[in-house]
């Protein structure tokens, strides 16, 4: 038996140790983004619900905004039942760039917070889309740079988010997450460099109007309880001829509000990955990505544990998590070096690499037992889903195109 558990342990780390090494190969690569002296008109979109506490530091941040084209900023309020309104309405009083849009009725086809984007875009008319959530903060020439890099064929740039400024990352929790942030944007940086359109943050994404219209909106992958931002990477990047750049210049990077305890982290990545069950409209290398960062996470976690009653799995295991937090501590150093974050180095990456596969197998393992329902219902979608799909094919069978 002690075989067969160090035998499937190897077959699912050996993947992910590849993958990280993919993701530090791509690091490496040299990639000039081009960028642009145009300024197309930009209308930033803002989705809020019951975000009063942390609304007015981003609609500040946006008001400072200093983008030579005309620029438009429309908050979404998302049936709020704070002072979220009568905030976004004194920003409209004072600043004739910012609009609201209200919505009353929670849409029957998409999900709520696609809904409200939806709702924003089909409120605006410019060229570029840029999408942010109401608990980020903005560097003064954001727009202006995120819309720099929309040459001829870039139809989608992803942008770099954190949980913190640099050194501002005091606490273990902190640290941990602001790490976590981190390694994700180093992955979905490298993605793109290898012309791998699978991921974004909805903290900080921008897209042509053209190329969202040509591929039919959101679409039937709006009706996912969440998981927007990367459905519609997958949908842009297919395409003809298009392509996804990450955007990590100074002033398209966006800070997030970080998580308040440690449990309040958990059961948001539990939500992220509850995302993924919904599996219909991934793209299948995406998910077997996904799949493969899940199932070392869970294997290394309760190989760990057996290592009390089967003392000989030890080396093993020991082994391994040694060079999978080798491979993670070169591929931070690389990044906190591009990106001017040399005070999340160190003990600190030691730390994250001990405590990801927990962390990992904990969300994993919660959302199976407890999914996240969104806000929109994740039990409510896979039941439509199946209905939707029962109704098609009792009208293929009346039509005669298969017999029930």
């Amino acid at each position: 038996m002690q075989t067969a558990i160090i035998i499937a342990l190897y077959l699912a780390e050996l993947p992910y140790l590849w993958l990280m090494v993919m993701v530090i190969v791509g690091a490496l690569r040299r990639s000039e983004l081009k960028r642009t002296g145009a300024t197309p008109a930009v209308s930033v979109i803002l989705p809020a619900h019951n975000e009063e506490r942390t609304l007015p530091r981003t609609l500040a941040s946006l008001a400072a905004q200093n983008y030579a084209g005309p620029i438009e900023f429309v908050v979404i309020d998302d049936r709020s039942t704070d002072g979220t309104r009568a905030l976004v309405e004194s920003f409209v009083a004072s600043d004739p760039r910012f609009r609201l849009v209200a919505i009353t009725q929670p849409s029957r086809r998409l999900a709520p917070k696609v809904n409200a984007v939806d709702h924003g875009i089909k409120a605006t008319t410019g060229e570029l889309i840029l999408a942010t959530d109401a608990d980020c903060t903005h560097d003064p020439s954001w727009v202006a740079g995120m819309a720099a890099h929309f040459v001829d064929d870039v139809v989608m740039v992803a942008g770099y988010v954190s949980t913190s400024r640099r050194g501002a990352a005091r606490s273990l929790l902190q640290r941990f997450e602001s790490i976590d942030w981190f390694t994700l944007m180093l992955v979905s940086r490298s993605l793109t460099r290898f012309g791998l359109k699978y991921a974004s943050s909805a903290n900080n994404l921008a897209y042509r109007r053209s190329a969202f219209e040509a591929v039919g909106g959101f679409g039937a992958a709006g009706r996912a309880p969440s998981g927007d931002e990367d459905l519609l990477t997958q949908k842009l990047g297919r395409l003809p001829g298009a392509r996804v750049v990450f955007a990590d210049a100074p002033e398209c990077r966006v800070v997030t509000s970080g998580v308040a305890t440690a449990p309040d982290l958990v059961r948001q990545r539990r939500r992220w990955v509850s995302r993924y069950h919904h599996v219909l409209h991934y793209h299948p290398g995406f998910l077997a990505g996904i799949a493969v960062l899940g199932l070392q996470s869970v294997l290394l976690t309760l190989t760990a544990l057996l290592c009390f009653v089967l003392p000989g799995l030890t080396p093993w295991v020991l082994g391994l998590w040694l060079a999978k937090a080798a491979i993670e501590f070169v591929g931070m150093g690389i990044g906190t070096r591009h990106w001017d974050r040399r005070d999340l180095w160190g003990l600190s990456t030691l730390w994250w690499s001990l405590m990801h596969p927990p962390f990992i197998a904990a969300a994993v393992i919660g959302s199976f037992l407890k999914p996240s329902a969104w806000h929109a219902g994740a039990e409510a979608y896979r039941t439509r889903l199946f209905q939707r799909r029962l109704r098609e094919l009792k009208r293929r069978a009346k039509e005669g195109v298969i017999r029930p």
